[in-house]
């Protein structure tokens, strides 16, 4: 079996046999790939720190037929402060879910890559909620799946000023377009989803977020990740038991 080295963040994992895991990593040459990583919820394994949620980490990987295997690892960060605030965990828990559900395998994105770090690292001191959204938003950016803010569905005018939202196409409405179903979709709330779809997590600017317009943009954007998914993110069951 050829041997390859994998820069990767765990975004998810399951048991497999008595001491094993099906590893899921996004990894910055290769994209989003799964892996077995033998034996390691065995304590002393030398994989079991490394395969942890949100740890990233320098690997070895060996190809497989059916599926790769992780003969090393070695950490560069653990984000821990994420695992001890359960607000931050159930929400990064919720970007991996979309991650791992949007990201195609196998597609290198270095770009979204070098994001991730940083995204991460924002949910060790950022507010979670709207650090979530703004991860979610350009998930769906760079998956090609994501809404449609700033000119009309249907006629192609831009939107400058209070318009409508059709949640169903996933974009907004000019007022001469606006139909049945369509909901308001106030100039605060747009400029709010572009600036999330836009946050540069390197440099952040200041973000002053209305608390009743940061819960409207994430109901808007979750009725449309749960439209493009098609049935419910377990991730979402845990955010609502905090709340």
């Amino acid at each position: 079996m050829a041997l390859y080295a994998a820069e990767g963040i765990v975004l998810g994992a399951r048991n497999w046999g008595e001491a094993d895991k099906i590893m899921t990593v996004f990894t910055r040459k290769q994209g989003l790939l799964r892996a077995a990583a033998f034996g390691c919820r065995r304590p002393r394994s030398p994989l079991a720190g490394a395969m942890q949620m949100f740890v990233h980490a320098d690997l070895q990987i060996a190809e497989g037929t059916r599926l790769e295997t992780i003969k090393t690892a070695s950490v560069r960060a653990h984000h821990a402060k994420i695992s001890l605030d359960l607000t931050a965990l159930a929400y990064a828990t919720f970007v991996a879910e979309v991650i791992r559900e949007f990201l195609p395998e196998g597609v290198s994105d270095e770009a979204f890559f070098d994001r991730l770090t940083h995204i991460l690292k924002a949910f060790e001191t950022r507010n979670p909620r709207v650090t979530a959204l703004a991860a979610v938003l350009q998930t769906l950016a760079a998956a090609g799946l994501q809404q449609s803010y700033e000119r009309c569905l249907h006629c192609g005018a831009p939107i400058t000023d209070d318009a409508f939202f059709l949640t169903r196409e996933g974009g907004a409405l000019c007022a001469d377009c606006r139909m049945e179903g369509a909901q308001d979709f106030p100039a605060e709330l747009r400029e709010l989803l572009l600036g999330l779809e836009s946050f540069d997590w390197e440099n952040p600017a200041p973000l002053r977020v209305r608390g009743s317009t940061l819960m409207t943009a994430e109901s808007l954007v979750l009725a449309h990740v749960q439209e493009l998914v098609g049935h419910p993110l377990r991730a979402l069951t845990f955010l609502a038991q905090l709340e």
